[in-house]
Parts: C-alpha cells; structure tokens; sequence
C-alpha cells in the first residue's frame, strides 16, 4: 500500500518542485503534471510525482494523523 504524502514547496524548478517532507528531510519531486506552484504551497506526493495541492490546514491535520500512528505502533512495539 502506498501513503500519499503532504509536503511544503520549499523551491521551484523548471517541472520540479523541492519539497520539505513530514520528517523534515527535503527532496526533488516531479511537477510535470500539475506545474502551478508557490513556495510555501503544500503538494500531495506520490512515489516522487506531485499528484495534487492541498490547503495548508488540510495538510497539518493528515501530517497529524501520520504523527499519531507513528506514536501508536511504537508503544505497541514496545508492550510487545
């Protein structure tokens, strides 16, 4: 199963993006399918390709989310 990944613009490229990803590592993604971005805009990333833009808000609640279960199974992995 594949995790579409909200992620912050951080600089433009001719047909790429550099995003800031949820673990604050940055990378290079594909924009050739949805070009129209700013800085600071926030991209849903799929397997390296921006699939779609999502407000801001949106954004910190799935990142929330994500945070959230992370928490979740490692105190599982640790009663285990």
């Amino acid at each position: 199963m594949c995790l579409v990944l909200p992620s912050r613009v951080v600089a433009l490229g001719d047909n790429q993006l550099e995003v800031e990803l949820a673990d604050g590592q940055r990378a290079m993604v594909d924009a050739t399918l949805k070009p129209d971005f700013s800085v600071g805009d926030y991209v849903l990333v799929d397997r390296g390709i921006v699939v779609d833009s999502i407000a801001a808000d949106e954004a910190q609640v799935i990142l929330s989310m994500y945070r959230e279960i992370g928490e979740l199974l490692e105190a599982e992995d640790a009663r285990a």
